[in-house]
């Protein structure tokens, strides 16, 4: 008989605190970061309720950024083309995309051209 590999879930081995993943953990920091920053400047003058509110909505951002499959789905045209990504990983390439710079310039063919005299 012949050695199989039986398959496991690995997913949840590097779960912390069974609910973060080491990226949606991290990502969690930074909105808390970006957060606190914003209630500290609303404490100081003088509205620590709305700088909670802030830090809550922050850390929600962080975490879901961090933590989040974009659905598959075929009726949005944004999901076709990224669906099953994590939102940080579209949010990079989006980066790295920018980054390039390239400008796309698109000639006209003979086809282009011989059907725009036919109107």
């Amino acid at each position: 008989m012949g050695t199989h590999l039986i398959p496991r879930e690995i997913d949840g081995d590097a779960r912390i605190l069974l609910v973060f993943t080491p990226k949606g953990f991290i990502g969690t920091l930074i909105g808390l970061f970006a957060g606190f920053m914003f209630y500290q400047v609303s404490a100081a003058l003088g509205a620590a309720i709305v700088g909670w509110i802030v830090l809550f909505i922050c850390a929600t951002i962080g975490f879901v950024i961090g933590q989040v499959r974009i659905p598959e789905s075929n009726t949005i045209p944004l999901f076709r083309k990224t669906g099953g990504d994590y939102i940080y990983a579209v949010i990079a390439k989006y980066f790295a995309f920018k980054k390039k710079r390239k400008v796309y310039v698109y000639e006209k063919t003979d086809y282009q051209e011989n059907k725009n005299k036919k109107n």
